[in-house]
C-alpha cells in the first residue's frame, strides 16, 4: 500500500509541472502574440487583416481611399451610406436617440443634424442632437412628437420649408418608423460588433455622412437648389408669414438600394411615380433633359469626392451660389404634396419601397457612435 501511495504521488507531482510547464507556454505565446503581429500573408480572412489602421487624418484623402475600401469595398456598407445616414439623422433629437436605442446621451453627444431654425444664415447643421423638450404629460412617443410639430405649427421658420402642417407630421412619424426599424440591426451589431477600423472610418472627417447632412440641409432649407435648372430654388418664407405650397425636400424614396454586394442603384426620373429625395443617385446633368435613369458608378464616386471636398461655410447666399453651380444632381424637390387620398398613396408607396439597407447602414453608424 506504502510503496502504490508513493508512485501515484510521483506521478502526480509529475503531472503537475507538465501543467505549469504548459501554462508558462501558453502566457508566453499570448504575451508575444500582443507584441509580434500575426503575418498578413496566408490569411484566411483577409478584409479586416491590416496590421495597422486605415490613414482617416488626411484632410486631402480622395473619395477612393482606403475607407471606401474598409467601408465598401470589401466593407459592410455600400457606396449610399452617407446619403442613408444622413436621412435618418437630420432630425434626431436626445429623447429619439434614448427611446430607439436605449442609451442616455449628453449634451455634448456628437450626434450630428440638421437645425429646424431654418432662419436667415443660421447654422445648418449642428454637431450635437438637441433636447427635443417633448411634453411628459404625454405617455405614447406618437402624442409627443405631435404635439411638437403642432407646437411649431405658426413659425414659418421650422423644420421644412414648404411642408403643410400635414406633411411636417407625417415626416415626423416617418422618421420613428426608420428608428424602430433600425433598431434591431442596432442590437445585432451589438452582439456582433464591427471592427474598428469600420467605426474609425464611419465616424471621421473623411466620411461621407457630414457633407451628405450638409447638403440635405440645404436642399431641406433651398428645395431645387441643385436641380441644374435656371429658375432660383425655393426659399424659407419671410417671417411671420406662413409659406405658399411650393416645392420642397423629397422626403420619402430612397431608390433602387442594393447590399455591399448588390448592382449599382437605379434613380427615378421626375416624370415617374413617387420621386423622391436622392444626393447623388443620378448622373450629373448639364440641362435638365440630360437628366438619367442609371448611375454612372465613376460618377459617382466623384461627385462624393467633390461633396466632401466643398465648402459649406459661409453665408446661405454665397453657399446657394456655389452649390448651384457644383453640387448639380437633378433633384427637383417634391412635387406632389400631401393634400388628398392619392398624394398620401404616393407617399405611402414610397415609405414602403424604401429598402431595409440604409437602416442598417443608419444602425451601423449609431453603433460606432454609441458603443
Amino acid at each position: 500500500v506504502s510503496t502504490q501511495s508513493t508512485g501515484s504521488s510521483g506521478i502526480n507531482a509529475e503531472y503537475g509541472d507538465i501543467c505549469k510547464m504548459l501554462f508558462v507556454s501558453l502566457v508566453s505565446l499570448v504575451l508575444l502574440g500582443r507584441v509580434i503581429p500575426a503575418p498578413t500573408t496566408g490569411t484566411t480572412d483577409p478584409v479586416w487583416e491590416p496590421t495597422t489602421g486605415p490613414d482617416i487624418t488626411s484632410t486631402s484623402a480622395p473619395s477612393d481611399n482606403i475607407c471606401d475600401e474598409v467601408l465598401f469595398g470589401a466593407g459592410p456598407l455600400n457606396a449610399n451610406y452617407g446619403q442613408d445616414i444622413a436621412h435618418r439623422l437630420h432630425s434626431m433629437t436626445v429623447e429619439d436617440i434614448k427611446y430607439y436605442f436605449g442609451v442616455s446621451v449628453t449634451l455634448d453627444n456628437g450626434i450630428p443634424t440638421v437645425n429646424t431654425n431654418l432662419t436667415a444664415n443660421a447654422q445648418r447643421v449642428l454637431p450635437d442632437a438637441p433636447v427635443a423638450g417633448y411634453d411628459g404629460a404625454f405617455l405614447t412617443q406618437a402624442m409627443k412628437q405631435l404635439d411638437k410639430v403642432l407646437s411649431n405649427m405658426d413659425d414659418p421658420d421650422w423644420a421644412i420649408v414648404n411642408y403643410s402642417l400635414v406633411e411636417k407630421i407625417a415626416h415626423s412619424f416617418h422618421m420613428s418608423e426608420l428608428w424602430a426599424r433600425s433598431k434591431s440591426h442596432f442590437d445585432m451589431l451589438a452582439m456582433e460588433p464591427l471592427p474598428e477600423e469600420v467605426c474609425e472610418c464611419l465616424t471621421s472627417s473623411q466620411s461621407d455622412v457630414i457633407p451628405a447632412l450638409e447638403l440635405l440641409a440645404l436642399k431641406i432649407k433651398f428645395p431645387g437648389l441643385t436641380s441644374g435648372q435656371d429658375t432660383p430654388p425655393a426659399a424659407p418664407p419671410a417671417a411671420g408669414r406662413k409659406g405658399d405650397i411650393g416645392k420642397a425636400y423629397k422626403l420619402y424614396i430612397e431608390t433602387g438600394k442594393e447590399g455591399p454586394a448588390g448592382s449599382p442603384r437605379v434613380s427615378r426620373s421626375a416624370d415617374q411615380s413617387a420621386p423622391g429625395y436622392d444626393i447623388y443617385a443620378a448622373h450629373v446633368p448639364k440641362t435638365p433633359d440630360e437628366y438619367s435613369l442609371s448611375i454612372d458608378v465613376e460618377w459617382n464616386k466623384e461627385y462624393r469626392r467633390h461633396l466632401r471636398n466643398f465648402d459649406f461655410t459661409g453665408t446661405d447666399e454665397d453657399v446657394i451660389r456655389k452649390a448651384r453651380e457644383e453640387l448639380v444632381d437633378g433633384d427637383e424637390g417634391l412635387e406632389e404634396h400631401l393634400d388628398s387620398e392619392a398624394g398620401w398613396d404616393t407617399w405611402r408607396e414610397g415609405f414602403k419601397n424604401m429598402d431595409d439597407f440604409g437602416n442598417y447602414q443608419f444602425a451601423a453608424y449609431m453603433h460606432c457612435k454609441l458603443r
